[in-house]
């Protein structure tokens, strides 16, 4: 049975537009809510599942409301591992990653992840530590990782490759190499949806083609009916393609929708 993981994103942002995070060259929230969908793509191409948990913004007045919306979410959700991301911070002359972790099984995931980050970055090692709320609070296993110094410029200048950052800690994660091999072995998940099929499959083409399609079209409501909407988004996807019309999504498109393809 694949290994299901739930990746939070640290902090977030408050009603009053403020970031409960760090900053410097790069602000720690907007880095990690652009490096969390990064390591679940790895993690997935590597046969794992993942979920991607972060606050919404500005919805919560203080930062304390942050643990009581994600620690419920997580405790829920029957993963193996919970990660969360951060960056470090200090006067700008600290630099370097560490992993945090509390248990047995979490020191095993962070050991991995912090040799995979110190290829990069100052190994700054994994550390045990029993007073952060992520690691107290969450059912699973939990590792929490900094990745670098956030106010750092060399720190930053190595981390600026989101991609790479983020299959490091997805290899560390996974416990060995994710390779193109692999990705290319995924497949969509459905290779024909058409009207008769089942709401989870017109849900999926709906989602892929508010993600796809580039042009002035409104986006489609993911609810799972096959309404004139959705074939009139599914005609101009073609037409963004340049193919013919059809009737359905056939193999071709729920191929090129599972791989993002725009052009």
């Amino acid at each position: 049975m694949a290994k299901k993981v739930a990746i939070s994103v640290g902090h977030s942002i408050l009603k009053n537009g403020n970031c409960t995070s760090a900053g410097g060259c790069v602000n720690e929230y907007a880095y990690n809510k652009k490096l969390a969908p990064l390591i679940k793509k790895y993690l997935e191409r590597a046969g794992w599942k993942a979920d991607v948990i972060r606050c919404p913004e500005k919805k919560f007045a203080a930062k304390t409301e942050e643990k009581s919306y994600k620690l419920p979410l997580i405790n829920k959700g029957t993963y193996d591992l919970a990660v969360e991301l951060h960056l470090n911070a200090s006067d700008g002359t600290g630099h370097g990653a560490e992993v945090y972790y509390k248990t047995e099984t979490g020191k095993v995931y962070a050991q991995r992840v912090q040799k995979k980050l110190a290829g990069i970055f100052q190994d700054r090692g994994a550390k045990k530590d029993d007073h952060l709320y992520f690691l107290n609070g969450t059912k699973p296993p939990a590792i929490l990782v900094e990745s670098f110094f956030c106010d750092n410029k060399n720190d930053y200048k190595k981390g600026k490759d989101l991609e790479k950052v983020a299959k490091l800690i997805a290899e560390g994660i996974f416990g060995g190499k994710i390779t193109k091999k692999e990705a290319a072995a995924e497949k969509p998940p459905y290779t024909a949806v058409k009207k008769s099929s089942g709401k989870e499959a017109i849900k999926w083409l709906q989602k892929k083609l508010n993600a796809c399609y580039t042009g002035k079209l409104p986006d489609l409501s993911v609810d799972g009916i096959w309404g004139p909407k959705t074939m009139a988004m599914l005609r101009a996807y073609w037409k963004q393609l340049g193919w013919k019309k059809g009737s359905y999504a056939g193999k071709k498109t729920c191929t090129a929708l599972f791989k993002d393809r725009k052009k």
